[in-house]
């Protein structure tokens, strides 16, 4: 379990969380969501600091010159001392972070010469190597296409974990997540079951612009409309 309780983060004059307290639970898979500046990142900062979660990075160079199975030993630097090899354990930490994503068949390619959901795939194998029970994404699909999110989101619905997920575009499918949670202005505006909290008038109210849920897959926030789809 993570928990922040009247927590608040200042840049300077700029408040990026606004005496916010939340619980994330084993087993839940939460989606952050709101405009850009609304604290997401930070909030998943702060949640990620205050428990044993992984971080699992948005990008990834694409210039890396390594193989996707050293990338991934990399999940395990906090076990890892500077004077030895890996030991079993890492290299078997490893090996079945690279199956869990299935990227067994990628493990000795260089991550150069890898695309760009190939290398998402293996950021999310770095951070299942470190065996944290949370996984913290931070807009991971953000550069990715329609197919290739729909990849990323089968990969992470078999996972026995607990998912933090910032995104600034509505879930494709919000039976993925078990909760939702809307911020704005440093602040939480909604917290609870997706098909409620995504409704046209939060949406609205945070976006601060008027927002048609559909039933569409597509979901885009553009000039001043925002589509969406949220299951309801």
């Amino acid at each position: 379990m993570c928990e922040l309780v009247d927590f608040t983060v200042r840049y300077g004059r700029t408040t990026a969380l606004d005496n916010v307290s939340l619980r994330i639970c084993p087993g839940e898979r939460v989606a952050v969501v709101g405009p850009n500046g609304a604290g997401k990142t930070t909030l998943l900062r702060a949640l990620a600091k205050n428990s044993p979660a992984a971080v699992v990075p948005q990008t990834i160079p694409a210039d890396l010159a390594m193989t996707a199975r050293d990338f991934t030993m990399l999940g395990r630097t906090a076990h890892l001392s500077a004077w030895r090899a890996p030991s079993k354990r890492d290299v078997e930490a490893v090996e079945k972070a690279l199956a869990s994503v299935d990227a067994l068949t990628l493990a000795d390619r260089r991550m150069d010469a890898m695309s760009g959901g190939e290398r998402q795939r293996l950021a999310l194998a770095m951070a299942l190597a470190t065996e944290a029970p949370c996984l913290v994404l931070d807009e991971p699909v953000a550069h990715l296409d329609f197919r290739r999110r729909d990849e990323f989101f089968a990969l992470l619905s078999r996972l026995d974990k607990t998912i933090l997920m910032a995104l600034h575009e509505m879930p494709f499918d919000t039976g993925f997540f078990t909760r939702a949670i809307l911020m704005s202005s440093g602040r939480i505006v909604a917290d609870g079951d997706p098909g409620q909290v995504l409704s046209e008038e939060n949406l609205s109210a945070a976006y601060r612009v008027p927002v048609k849920v559909s039933l569409t897959r597509a979901a885009h926030v553009c000039g001043d409309s925002v589509a969406s789809s949220v299951g309801i």
